[in-house]
């Protein structure tokens, strides 16, 4: 029977089937081999200026022809010079050595906790007191650290330390999730905001009876400060029912002031059109630093998390 596979003539490389693709798996030192073998142009040069025998950069040479499928250089009494096919390995060679470099100089930023980035989501109504204190602190101890910041809803930002785009959190309240580490750091005062003349505004607190009866605004569900609301009304047997539900704290604050209803608030600096009134049973909204565990922390942000930690738990 006639053998149907073709066979190499010796002494000859064989070459892929024409319209088969070739691909070429270069290791790291072989890169570095090639580049110098190109700059050299000689066998006994090359393996001068990289410190390495001779033997060894012959069997690198060889291995990468073989895989190629070509010769990647021409040999002249001695010299090498790159061919066609050498050009182009070498193109896409220093490509991918340009690209470790960067990838190096990405693992070092991440290996060092004065200079590199904290990648840290917050629920948005912590940007206008926390995080700026926060960040500001920490800066001025370590004026090259970089922060990427994004802020949003209590479920939002645990979505984005599940997923990996955040190191760390500033969230409340407490997600009760196995995979996610939360400390307590500080806590916020829940006081009734109602608007300027309503019946309430003149009382020195408000008992829960008072806010039963009221027309209550509130944010949607999955907000952290949704969440605490409707433990505090389910603490009195009864479900929350706001007449409006919206996204976002200074929307809710809008509203109270405007009197279209009153809202469970956090206790911040006066606001005009907004009176804070105590509650009889105190209510508040913990703040904690929340990191997934399943996931390895940059240097920069495992430094942030114990400057957080020992430093700021007195906010």
């Amino acid at each position: 029977m006639t053998n149907t596979l073709a066979r190499a003539a010796p002494g000859r490389k064989s070459r892929p089937p024409r319209g088969c693709a070739m691909m070429v798996f270069m290791r790291i030192d072989e890169i570095a081999h090639f580049r110098a073998l190109a700059a050299e142009g000689h066998l006994a040069l090359a393996a001068e200026a990289l410190g390495v025998s001779q033997s060894t950069l012959s069997r690198s040479l060889a291995r990468l022809e073989a895989e190629a499928g070509v010769e990647l250089f021409d040999r002249r009494r001695g010299h090498l010079e790159l061919n066609r096919y050498g050009e182009i390995l070498l193109a896409h060679a220093l490509r991918a050595e340009a690209e470790l470099e960067t990838g190096r100089a990405r693992i070092d930023a991440l290996r060092d906790p004065a200079a590199g980035i904290v990648s840290l989501a917050y629920v948005s109504s912590f940007g206008s007191w926390l995080l700026p204190r926060v960040v500001s602190e920490y800066r001025s101890l370590f004026p090259d650290i970089r922060f990427a910041l994004r802020g949003g809803t209590a479920d939002t930002v645990l979505d984005a330390l599940r997923e990996g785009s955040a190191d760390l959190a500033f969230l409340s309240p407490d997600p009760r999730d196995p995979d996610i580490d939360w400390v307590p750091l500080t806590a916020e005062r829940l006081v009734l905001g109602v608007p300027e003349g309503h019946p309430l505004a003149t009382r020195t607190e408000a008992a829960f009876a008072d806010l039963a009866e009221a027309e209550l605004v509130a944010l949607r569900p999955g907000s952290g400060l949704r969440t605490i609301a409707d433990a505090y009304f389910a603490a009195h047997g009864v479900v929350m029912a706001p007449v409006i539900e919206v996204t976002e704290l200074s929307t809710l604050r809008a509203l109270v002031r405007d009197g279209v209803g009153v809202a469970l608030i956090p206790d911040t600096p006066a606001e005009p059109g907004i009176v804070a009134v105590p509650l009889a049973d105190e209510a508040q909204r913990v703040v904690g630093l929340a990191r997934n565990r399943l996931r390895s922390q940059p240097a920069a942000a495992e430094q942030f998390a114990r400057f957080v930690r020992e430093e700021l738990t007195a906010l």
